[in-house]
C-alpha cells in the first residue's frame, strides 16, 4: 500500500513538472482599446482560401476583444506544429496612430494552441479558448468572405 501511495504521489509530482515547463507570461498588448479605432478578425478551417472576416468598428466591441485579450496567459515553450490543418483566428487591430498591430492563433486541439505576432515579435503556446472569440463576439457582425492576401501572417524567421 506503501508502495502504491508513493507511486502516486510520484505521478502527480511528474504531472506537474510536465504541466510547468516553460515560462509562464502574460500577453500584455502594447496598446489600450481606446488607441483602436477597428478590428478585422478573420477565420479559416484549414484552409486560408476559406477564411471569412468580421470588421468590428463598435466601441462595446472592441473593449469586449481587447479585455478578452489583455492578460492571457501564454507559455515560452516549444511548440511542435506544422499550423497545416488547424483552425486559424486572426486579428489585425487598426490603431489611432495609423499602424496595425496583429495576432494570429492557430489551434491543434480544444485549447490547445499557439498565438503569434509578428507585429510583436513573439509566439507563445496557451490553452486559452481563442477561437471562440470569432462566435462569442456581437452576434450581429456578419461574416464576410476574405481574400487569403488579406490574412495576417507571421514569418518566425
Amino acid at each position: 500500500m506503501k508502495k502504491a501511495a508513493g507511486f502516486i504521489v510520484l505521478l502527480i509530482f511528474m504531472t506537474g513538472l510536465i504541466g510547468c515547463s516553460g515560462k509562464t507570461v502574460k500577453l500584455d498588448l502594447p496598446f489600450t482599446a481606446d488607441d483602436v479605432e477597428s478590428a478585422v478578425m478573420y477565420h479559416f478551417e484549414g484552409v486560408p482560401i476559406e477564411a471569412e472576416k468580421k470588421i468590428v468598428t463598435e466601441k462595446d466591441d472592441i473593449k469586449a476583444l481587447y479585455e478578452r485579450l489583455e492578460g492571457l496567459p501564454l507559455k515560452d515553450k516549444t511548440i511542435d506544429d506544422s499550423g497545416d490543418g488547424g483552425d486559424v483566428t486572426s486579428f489585425r487591430f487598426q490603431l489611432s496612430d495609423g499602424t496595425n498591430y496583429e495576432l494570429i492563433y492557430v489551434c491543434s486541439g480544444v485549447k490547445n494552441g499557439y498565438l503569434a505576432s509578428q507585429t510583436g515579435g513573439f509566439r507563445y503556446f496557451t490553452r486559452a479558448d481563442i477561437g471562440a472569440c470569432w462566435n462569442d463576439l456581437n452576434q450581429e457582425l456578419m461574416a464576410e468572405p476574405a481574400d487569403q492576401s488579406e490574412l495576417p501572417g507571421y514569418d518566425p524567421t
